[in-house]
C-alpha cells in the first residue's frame, strides 16, 4: 500500500471498530540504513533514509475510563489507564511502544489523557526496516496532534523523545537514534547524514531516477528488545571504548583508526573486532556522504560492500541468508552495492542499483534464493521518502 492508502485504511478501520470517525492521524515511515551499522549508540555517523512503507495510527479523544488500542495486525486490542500505566507482557506487549511515548510526553508536561486508536502498517515486522521506530514516531505524531505540544515543531526533538521511549522502562531496548531520526526527519529524494553526538545533520541527494533501492527481506525475524546479540554488542562496544580511551564515559566515536591500531594490541580480540567495525564504519559513512554529494554511486556501492564484509567478519551480526542475498546481488549487472541493513541476525539487505535493472534483479534474487532456502525473499522496492507527520482531520 502507498502512504496515502495506509492512512485511509487506518481511518476506515477506526470508524469500523469504534463506530465514530477519528479526529487525527499520526503517520511515520520505516527506514533503511544505507551505512552506519551500529554506529548510532556509539555516537558516530550514520547515512540513512526514510522509506515508502509507513505506520499510520488513527485516533480521537475518548471519555472512556481506559484507553483502547486496536491494530489491523495479528495483535489483540488492549486497554490501559494512561495515568497509571504498567508494563504489558505476553500478547499485549506491543502496547508498550505507545505507553513509552505517552510516558515521555507526560514527563515534558504534555497532558496526554484518554484516547482511542487504531494502528495500521505496511512496514514488515522484524524485517530490518525498523517497524518499532515507525510505531513510536507515529504514536508521537498522533498524540501531539490530539494534545498539541511544542516538541512537535522540531522533528529532531520528536525523534529524541521516541528514542527515550524505546530505551525506557516500558521497552528497554538500548538503541541509538538512527531509526527514530530517519522516521521523523526523512526527506523525499534524499539520504540523511547524521552526527549522533552533536545531532547535526544534513540531507544529501539520492534521486530515484538514478538510484533504485531494493530491500530484500529474508524473513528471518529478529527482535531487538528481547536482548541477545544486540545488547551484547552494545556492551562490548562500551567496554572497548572505555579501555581504548581510558575514560568511563568514552564512546567508540572517540577512537580514531590510528588510536585503535596503537592501543588495540592488548585489547581482548573480540572487543577489538567490535571496535574495528565501528571505527572504520564511521569513516565509510563520511566518505559515502561526500560521494553522494558528488553523485558517485559507484563509490557509495563500494563502501556498502565493505560495510557488509565488516559486519560479517568483525561485528558478526549478519546471517547466512543475508550474506547470500548480498553476494548474489553484488554479482548482478547494474548493482552498485549491497549490505545488511538494521540490527542484524536476520532481517533485510539493502541493494543500491541502477533503476533500469530492477526487474531482472528481482527475478534473479527470487529464483536463486528460493532454490537455496526453499522460500522466496520478500522484495520491497522503495525510494528515499518523506518523514513523519501529524494530520488533523
Amino acid at each position: 500500500m502507498t502512504r496515502e492508502q495506509v492512512i485511509e485504511a487506518a481511518k476506515a478501520a477506526f470508524l469500523a471498530h469504534y463506530g465514530v470517525a477519528p479526529t487525527a492521524v499520526g503517520v511515520a515511515p520505516g527506514r533503511v540504513e544505507l551505512l552506519g551499522n551500529h554506529t548510532d549508540y556509539n555516537e558516530g555517523f550514520v547515512l540513512t533514509a526514510a522509506v515508502d512503507y509507513v505506520t499510520a495510527i488513527a485516533g480521537a479523544h475518548s471519555q472512556r475510563p481506559l484507553t483502547p488500542i486496536a491494530t489491523s495486525a495479528s495483535f489483540p486490542e488492549t486497554t490501559f489507564d494512561p495515568h497509571a500505566m504498567e508494563k504489558s507482557a505476553g500478547e499485549d506487549r506491543w502496547a508498550n511502544y505507545l505507553k513509552g511515548v505517552i510516558d515521555e510526553l507526560q514527563k515534558t508536561g504534555c497532558p496526554v489523557g484518554n484516547f482511542a486508536a487504531f494502528v495500521t502498517s505496511s512496514v514488515p515486522d522484524g524485517s530490518g526496516l525498523s517497524s518499532s521506530a515507525a510505531l513510536l514516531v507515529a504514536a508521537a505524531r498522533l498524540l501531539t496532534t490530539l494534545w498539541p505540544d511544542p516538541i512537535a515543531a522540531d522533528p529532531m526533538e520528536l525523534a529524541k523523545l521516541a528514542r527515550r521511549a524505546e530505551n525506557g522502562r516500558f521497552i528497554g531496548a538500548p538503541v541509538g537514534l538512527l531509526d527514530q531520526f530517519s522516521s521523523a526527519c526523512g526527506l523525499a529524494g534524499h539520504a540523511l547524514f547524521l552526527d549522533c553526538r552533536s545531532f547535526v545533520w544534513k540531507a544529501v541527494p539520492l534521486p530515484s531516477d538514478k538510484a533504485g533501492i531494493l530491500l530484500a527481506n529474508t524473513n528471518v525475524k529478529h527482535e531487538l528488545a528481547a536482548g541477545g546479540g544486540y545488547s551484547e554488542r552494545h556492551g562490548q562496544c562500551m567496554q572497548a571504548a572505555r579501555q581504548l580511551v581510558g575514560r568511563g564515559d568514552a564512546k567508540l566515536r572517540d577512537v580514531t583508526p590510528a588510536l585503535l591500531e596503537s592501543k588495540g594490541i592488548g585489547l581482548d580480540p573480540v572487543l577489538k573486532q567490535r571496535a574495528h567495525h565501528i571505527v572504520y564504519e564511521n569513516v565509510r559513512v563520511e566518505k559515502a556522504a561526500e560521494a553522494l554529494e558528488q553523485g558517485d554511486l559507484f563509490e557509495v556501492g563500494r563502501l556498502m560492500k565493505q560495510s557488509h564484509e565488516s559486519c560479517k567478519r568483525y561485528f558478526e551480526n549478519s546471517c547466512t541468508e543475508v550474506d547470500f542475498i548480498v553476494e548474489l546481488a553484488c554479482n548482478q549487472p547494474g548493482v552498485y552495492g549491497a549490505k545488511l541493513t538494521g540490527g542484524g541476525w536476520g532481517g533485510s539487505a539493502v541493494i543500491l542499483h541502477d533503476p533500469a535493472v530492477a526487474q531482472d534483479l528481482e527475478a534473479a534474487l527470487t529464483m536463486a534464493y528460493t532454490e537455496k532456502f526453499g522460500a522466496a525473499p520478500t522484495l520491497l522496492t522503495t525510494t528515499a521518502a518523506q518523514g513523519a507527520e501529524g494530520i488533523q482531520l
